[in-house]
């Protein structure tokens, strides 16, 4: 269990037991001390494997709109509990209005791969100031970021996998409070139409290459290997290993919401954009 810069990671372990104690949760483990910690310090909360708790810790992060994300023991992302809206979110018209049209649509869809290109050049620059050169000068294909990151580290699609999906959760979690608190509808997707927490897919569109830099940089320690090991539910990280995971995604934590600020204020950008373009186009049916 740690809590980190508002996040709280609680993790499977055995005797850990988490309570609603009043307007704070209480956290239990054998043969510690037990830790009182008020839901106002908490900000975000990720849960990974079977951790006992209440029903009334889930409603205490739901009444303080603590966003909470449910991992199994592998990283995958199993469900996912935030706080309900009575009423629609105060761009809800806005989000809609993109889908009326198809020349907003795909106004939206361009800036939204350029957004991702921005993040991508960052990432290959920060590994390769020459390909990062080459890339800004001639331009580069999505499959040309896909093709430079594997050759920077040579690693199996399962181990691959097996980190990056659990650093691509962190950065989701992180991009739904986001967009929250800025009052957007995290469903109203348009480039992840009609899915599930659709707008927060669209951002994390863009915000994807962040997690394959942290991903990389796992890969890049002396120890990574170690760090995965096999058990009976396939590959996973070992707790040392996720502790590891986890001290580099608090350490770029600052950077990753200027990040995630960026993109949201082009959003609010594109979207007063699309807002000027005439209402004559053919409807989107």
């Amino acid at each position: 269990m740690h809590l980190l810069n508002r996040t709280l990671y609680l993790n499977e372990k055995k005797g850990l037991v988490v309570t609603r104690d009043g307007p704070s949760i209480w956290v239990k483990e054998d043969g510690k001390a037990g830790w009182r910690i008020p839901a106002r310090l908490i900000g975000h909360v990720i849960i990974m494997g079977n951790v006992r708790l209440d029903a009334g810790t889930i409603t205490l992060f739901t009444d303080n709109n603590i966003p909470v994300t449910f991992l199994n023991k592998k990283g995958n992302e199993i469900a996912l509990t935030i706080p309900y809206n009575h009423n629609l979110n105060s761009h809800y018209e806005e989000q809609k209005s993109i889908l009326v049209h198809e020349e907003r649509v795909e106004k939206y869809r361009q800036w939204l791969i350029s957004e991702r290109r921005k993040i991508q050049l960052k990432v290959v620059t920060k590994l390769s100031k020459k390909v990062g050169a080459i890339f800004r000068t001639n331009g580069f294909r999505e499959m040309d970021y896909s093709d430079f990151i594997k050759r920077y580290v040579s690693v199996s699609e399962k181990r691959w996998s097996c980190v990056n999906s659990i650093i691509s959760n962190y950065l989701n979690e992180m991009i739904l409070r986001s967009i929250l608190l800025a009052n957007l509808d995290p469903h109203i997707g348009i480039y992840n139409r009609r899915y599930n927490f659709g707008m927060a897919l669209d951002i994390f569109y863009a915000m994807e290459p962040e997690a394959d830099m942290q991903t990389v940089q796992f890969f890049k320690i002396d120890k990574a290997n170690d760090y995965l090991i096999h058990s009976s539910t396939g590959l996973r990280l070992t707790e040392e290993g996720l502790r590891n995971v986890v001290q580099r995604f608090e350490n770029k934590k600052k950077l990753t919401q200027r990040l995630i600020d960026n993109v949201l204020d082009g959003l609010f950008e594109i979207m007063r954009y699309i807002r000027s373009l005439p209402e004559t186009k053919i409807k989107i049916t």
